[in-house]
């Protein structure tokens, strides 16, 4: 068995709020937290309340509570693991670690500090590729990739050669600050003699001039020593160089304003600073804050000066935030005063104007319930429709899909929140779990004008194959017909494309009708998907679509054994490992398909990736891709 996620315990809460999710759909809505008497001060010190004041409560004793996952947490050492490949890359990664040790600091580059990490014999070829061709360069970045996997032959070997090849390496860093270098090994393979291991390797370093960075791929073939010996290398082989300097204008920076911003606010102080790990401490297990932090926020001008204002979401018992842009860039909190601190489990928010009235309304979902606020054109905002449904509503997309002239919306539903006689453990469970078809059903809402709406799932197409895990949805006219398609991701198997195809559009209704043609078109990726964005990302006119998915070392390494899952079909088996793999980018033919151009564009590396968009960050006139990654994070380095 391999543990491939964080576990953490929750501690006791100080104060208890209502639950919006205990209610019955249609129920009145929403607590918010100016709605709350006598609370709000002890709600806003729940920050600076310390663990040590937990011993003063009467009846709490210190108790191991993680007693019945003793078995688990017992396997998160490799080396009680029945996984020799997973043994073995826990120790190559030392050794791995302890190299790109070296790399940092150069100094310590010596035949005496290699030799624990490499054979006498040990072999290889460039460890930079040369010679390196130039694929951008433009006044902000230079990008050059190896344009040859030859590998030079050397008279030398052992760690007099493995000192050469790394300084050639990293001659490009000569000089730079805060040298690092990192690995990630996602393939295994065995013999009797040998290991073989694939791993992505990246250095960078900050020169004045900006900062360097090297990406590759490098496959590595170690011994097999003995019991509580560290393998060593002995060869090492490149390949997908890439090398990436500033342009004569220092390259690409960003900056991080966030405390510039916020700082001067006291809800960022005492809420937004802390981390969900902080929060979980402090509030009941029944709160449900979600333990990856899919909490989501929505910019947009919310009391129409022409700035962009942020409202930020958040778990049960905190309230949400909505930040007005002053004009010299710092933003004011007028949550309570708008009407927006809702204390609900939020996890998706729209600022949109949906009754075309010139200003922006919001939308909120949290839990499995919809609610739209009404702008009245200053900021402020009251209850205008409510809507709930079986399904955890997790994000929306607003768009004119039927050409009427107002907004209507895609609510993207997760996994699946009442069934009569199952629980919630059983509707949490994917299955199966590379094509699960037991999630929450998503909702289409058409606007039927003055900020109502009309439940036109089932009509317009939308409910088929809509029972799965859907994180996110994206509109775009795929096919350049003049009207809007729906592209969803769908966590646990196949996504959807839906096309607006016209000619059902008299099917009983006169409004569009919508046919899922992901398979025909080439684009279900069967993976983890999380997020979609649209781009032209060649130029020619046609829209392209480029997928968030998960990238797993562990699953990479783990489903390519031969004793993973042995008696699944192939299709099974290459739709688990396809789980591993990452983002996808699927190119426009212009003929109705879409092809899979992911690894030629050097795009499927994206970490476990959550989302992604489409921008010219260079000014350059060509789409590029920021992506949003990450997992768990917490107070330590190993958290993992």
């Amino acid at each position: 068995m391999v543990c491939l996620f964080g576990i953490s315990c929750l501690g006791i809460a100080l104060i208890v709020v209502p639950r919006w999710s205990t209610k019955e759909p249609g129920a009145g809505l929403i607590l918010r937290q100016s709605d709350l008497v006598g609370v709000n001060d002890a709600a806003s010190r729940v920050g600076d309340t310390t663990p040590d004041m937990l011993a003063a409560i009467p009846g709490v004793e210190s108790v191991d509570f993680n007693q019945a996952l003793a078995p688990i947490l017992a396997r998160v050492d490799p080396n009680l693991d029945d996984w020799a490949s997973e043994v073995f890359s826990a120790a190559a990664v030392k050794q791995l670690k302890r190299l790109g040790q070296l790399i940092a600091h150069p100094a310590k580059l010596t035949e005496r500090n290699l030799q624990p990490l490499v054979t006498a014999d040990f072999s290889a070829g460039p460890l930079r590729p040369e010679p390196l061709e130039e694929v951008l360069s433009d006044s902000s970045i230079v990008v050059r990739r190896s344009a040859t996997t030859a590998a030079e032959v050397s008279t030398s070997t052992g760690p007099r050669l493995l000192v050469k090849l790394l300084k050639g390496l990293t001659a490009p860093l000569e000089n730079g600050l805060d040298r690092r270098a990192y690995f990630k090994i996602f393939r295994v393979e065995t013999d009797d003699e040998t290991v073989s291991t694939s791993a992505y390797f990246q250095a960078a370093a900050k020169l004045p001039a900006g900062v360097v960075q090297q990406n590759a791929t490098w496959t590595c073939s170690w011994t097999q020593e003995e019991a509580g010996q560290p393998p060593r290398l002995k060869s090492i082989a490149v390949s997908d160089y890439e090398e990436i300097v500033p342009g004569p204008s220092g390259g690409i920076e960003f900056g991080d304003w966030t405390t510039a911003a916020l700082g001067q606010t006291d809800s960022f102080r005492r809420q937004l600073v802390y981390g969900l790990d902080h929060w979980r401490n402090y509030f009941p297990r029944g709160f449900g804050i979600d333990l990856t932090g899919v909490y989501g926020l929505a910019v947009g001008d919310a009391d129409g000066d022409g700035l962009d204002d942020i409202y930020f979401c958040h778990p049960e018992g905190l309230p949400n935030r909505l930040y007005l842009r002053n004009a010299d860039g710092t933003l004011r909190d007028v949550s309570a005063r708008s009407g927006t601190d809702w204390m609900e489990n939020s996890y998706a928010a729209l600022l949109v104007d949906l009754d075309n009235d010139a200003d922006q309304d919001l939308l909120i979902t949290a839990d499995f319930q919809l609610v739209i606020l009404r702008n009245d054109g200053t900021g402020r905002f009251s209850e205008a429709f409510h809507t709930s449904g079986p399904a955890t509503f997790i994000s929306a997309a607003a768009a004119d899909y039927d050409s009427d002239g107002d907004l209507d919306l895609f609510v993207c539903g997760y996994g699946r929140t009442r069934v009569p006689g199952r629980s919630t453990d059983e509707l949490s469970q994917p299955t199966p779990y590379h094509d699960a078809r037991n999630g929450g059903p998503n909702l289409l809402l058409r606007n039927d004008g003055e900020l109502k709406f009309s439940n036109a799932t089932v009509e317009s197409g939308l409910g088929k194959e809509n029972s799965r895990f859907s994180f996110a949805a994206s509109w775009e006219d795929f096919d350049n017909d003049g009207d809007l398609d729906l592209y969803v991701a769908n966590d646990f198997g196949r996504n959807n494309l839906y096309e607006n195809d016209p000619s059902r559009a008299g099917s009983g209704t006169g409004r569009p009708q919508f046919i899922d043609v992901a398979a025909t078109v080439g684009v279900e990726d069967i993976s983890a998907g999380m997020g979609v964005t649209w781009g032209d990302y060649n130029n020619d006119g046609l829209m392209d679509v480029y997928i968030s998915n998960m990238f797993s070392s562990a699953g990479g390494r783990i489903a390519y054994q031969r004793r993973f899952r042995h008696d699944d079909s192939d299709e099974t088996l290459t739709a688990i490992r396809r789980h591993a793999r990452g983002n996808t980018l699927f190119e426009n033919q212009g003929d109705g398909t879409m092809a899979d151009v992911s690894a030629p564009a050097a795009v499927t590396m994206g970490r476990w990736a959550w989302g992604a968009k489409f921008l010219d960050l260079n000014n350059d006139g060509l789409q590029d891709l920021y992506v949003a990654n990450g997992y768990l994070t917490g107070d330590r380095a190993d958290d993992l």
